[in-house]
């Protein structure tokens, strides 16, 4: 293979890895957006199920419960149907309390985009679009507690399209945004459970200001946290 052509395939590489665009909201994204938000906290109840599982504090309870009933009715059978009920329970706790999440913010910022960010003074929404699709969104928003401050709302990319920058692309369009307005700070917060949106963040140059307790009895009780931070544009 000659070197120009080589050189003609990791140009035309590229430009896949790259094949997707950025744009304003329009209403005609409105169900796709909030489709998205909801696969979006969908995909990380198996990894939140596992962090929790991993506690001290958890598989501790699990495990006296469990040898509690062995010792008391002398039957692994119960034993073993006590470990498959705590699981089942904290399964089932933890998807009731993302569905209930969905709804929320369905029925508030998300229920009208376009007059949440796009009719709102210094808000915007941005979303990427592959292969036809959304893919990739994010909002900004004023803080109303900070004239200087605007918050970063709703990140989120499709599971099968991360790892192609499009976080960081949209992140760089909310600082782009943020900076002709002469707005000082970016700030958002993430739950602990997160692990690649912390990454991403910290590669970004996002600074921790604060983690607080988790607000939610399960959160509490797997000693889960909110973890804010903040950028300077």
């Amino acid at each position: 293979m000659s070197c120009c052509t080589a050189d003609l395939e990791a140009s035309r590489a590229a430009r896949g890895m790259a094949d997707y665009s950025i744009r304003k909201y329009n209403n005609g994204d409105y169900h796709a957006v909030r489709k998205l938000f909801a696969r979006g906290m969908l995909d990380y109840i198996p990894g939140t199920t596992s962090y929790i599982l991993k506690r001290p504090q958890v598989y501790g309870t699990i495990l006296a419960s469990s040898i509690t009933l062995h010792l008391y009715y002398r039957s692994y059978v119960l034993s073993l149907l006590s470990v498959g009920t705590f699981l089942a329970a904290i399964h089932g706790l933890l998807t009731l309390a993302v569905h209930m999440f969905i709804k929320k913010v369905h029925n508030a910022d998300l229920l009208n985009i376009e007059e949440s960010y796009i009719q709102r003074p210094n808000s915007f929404f941005w979303v990427a679009v592959s292969g036809g699709r959304i893919v990739g969104m994010v909002g900004v928003q004023p803080d109303p507690n900070s004239h200087g401050d605007m918050i970063l709302r709703r990140l989120s990319v499709a599971k099968d399209q991360q790892r192609r920058g499009i976080a960081r692309a949209l992140c760089t369009k909310v600082f782009d945004f943020a900076r002709r307005r002469g707005y000082r700070r970016i700030t958002l917060d993430t739950s602990t459970v997160q692990v690649n949106a912390h990454k991403l963040y910290q590669r970004l140059g996002f600074k921790t200001t604060k983690v607080i307790p988790s607000r939610s009895r399960l959160g509490r009780f797997a000693n889960m946290t909110v973890v804010y931070y903040s950028y300077d544009v």
